[in-house]
């Protein structure tokens, strides 16, 4: 395990301002004899005063996270529609064509690159997941079983003479620890006059209690201001930057070699409204302790009551965020009669760190619980709506973030 003291853009020491303590990796399931030897990781987070950078303090190689991956993009069809959305879009706002390359670093399953392909526009993946890129080929989807870093750019751009109009990445920047690496690598293969195009759920979420986006897989979280000082290191700049819903508030940036578009006035509105609501300073930080520590207060004492009264309560959903919330919180099998998932690679498993085992949701049915409590609130109207047979006949909800709510 790297111990990183210093910022990983700029070198400053980093002062930590909030710590989640020894966490289990929230994608890594378990069988039943793997409960014994279950590892831990510290999860703590820092702020860099001279970048402005929030980052992990510490991170676990990218090796053991990533080389054999159980997220596939195609499995949710609202994340297909966007994808789709996202091509019709930048491929009419970037004018690509027949002639036109789009690198996509991260590609997973082809899920994004399989819209640029139907528009005509040729394509190329990289994606360290040998699983994830061998499936991606069998489907058309031309894919590198490689990390981008920039020895890889450098190799694609000398040997195979590669060079894109649009390179896209979504959610991959705040997944990359050597990230001034990466953004040389990104400069080295862009066309001269081409876009890079990023999009990564935005650092404004931690500010209103989002804290279950803190985990070990996301070694950053970004705001426009340190964006900005991260490309400047690559002669990068950020020519504009538009919001998206995406994983409960996200940004996208379009990235250009220096002074080769002409800066939208978006970008200044946002860097003034970061200054604004002190996104510059560590105690703007610092308060988001005493806001997750009320949270948790509350939500226990809710459970508690709810357990006191004799009912039932199931977890609907076993998600990343949802696992940071249930160990941080410490809500495990005291309060919780069983937990659910629709994804059937986590049927059967134990949940990461509370070791509870994920059925199939008909199980809610047949239980009847008083309560569910949504672990994905981010799509929470979705479940909901989905469930409205459970709500008919008496069940209710649970919202735990970023305000406790009961439906």
């Amino acid at each position: 395990m790297n111990n990183y003291m210093n910022c990983r853009a700029c070198d400053t020491p980093i002062i930590q301002f909030f710590s989640l303590g020894e966490m289990p990796l929230v994608n890594a399931f378990l069988k039943k004899d793997e409960i014994a030897s279950e590892k831990k990781y510290d999860l703590s987070v820092g702020f860099c005063p001279n970048c402005y950078l929030v980052q992990l303090m510490e991170t676990v190689p990218p090796e053991e996270l990533f080389r054999n991956y159980i997220y596939f993009s195609s499995t949710s069809s609202s994340f297909l529609e966007y994808c789709k959305i996202t091509a019709d879009y930048l491929t009419k706002r970037l004018k690509l064509g027949p002639q036109s390359l789009v690198l996509e670093i991260a590609s997973n399953d082809g899920a994004q690159l399989q819209y640029f392909k139907q528009l005509g526009v040729q394509i190329l993946g990289v994606d360290p997941a040998q699983n994830i890129a061998k499936l991606a080929n069998e489907k058309g989807i031309p894919t590198i079983p490689e990390f981008f870093n920039y020895d890889f750019a450098k190799k694609l751009k000398e040997e195979k003479n590669i060079q894109a109009d649009l390179v896209f990445g979504a959610n991959i920047l705040a997944h990359v620890p050597e990230i001034i690496d990466f953004v040389k690598g990104v400069k080295e293969v862009l066309k001269p006059n081409g876009t890079a195009v990023f999009e990564f759920p935005y650092l404004k979420g931690l500010m209103e209690k989002k804290f279950d986006i803190i985990y070990h897989e996301h070694v950053f979280y970004y705001s426009l201001l340190s964006l900005r000082n991260l490309f400047k290191k690559a002669d990068l700049e950020i020519y504009d930057v538009e919001r998206t819903p995406m994983q409960g508030g996200s940004l996208r940036i379009f990235v250009c070699h220096h002074n080769n578009f002409k800066i939208n006035k978006n970008v200044e509105d946002l860097i003034t409204e970061e200054l604004n609501n002190g996104f510059d300073k560590l105690e703007t930080y610092q308060e988001l302790n005493t806001e997750v520590m009320n949270l948790k207060n509350e939500l226990i004492n809710l459970l508690d009551k709810i357990k006191k009264e004799g009912k039932k309560i199931a977890a609907y959903s076993a998600p990343a965020k949802g696992n940071i919330l249930l160990n941080y919180f410490g809500i495990g099998q005291q309060y919780l009669d069983f937990i659910v998932d629709k994804s059937e690679a986590k049927q059967g498993l134990y949940t990461p760190g509370t070791h509870l085992l994920v059925y199939a949701p008909d199980k809610i049915y047949q239980e009847k619980p008083d309560y569910l409590l949504i672990l994905c609130w981010n799509i929470a109207d979705e479940i909901i709506e989905q469930l409205k047979d459970y709500h008919n006949q008496g069940g209710k909800f649970i919202i735990p973030i970023p305000q406790i709510k009961i439906i």
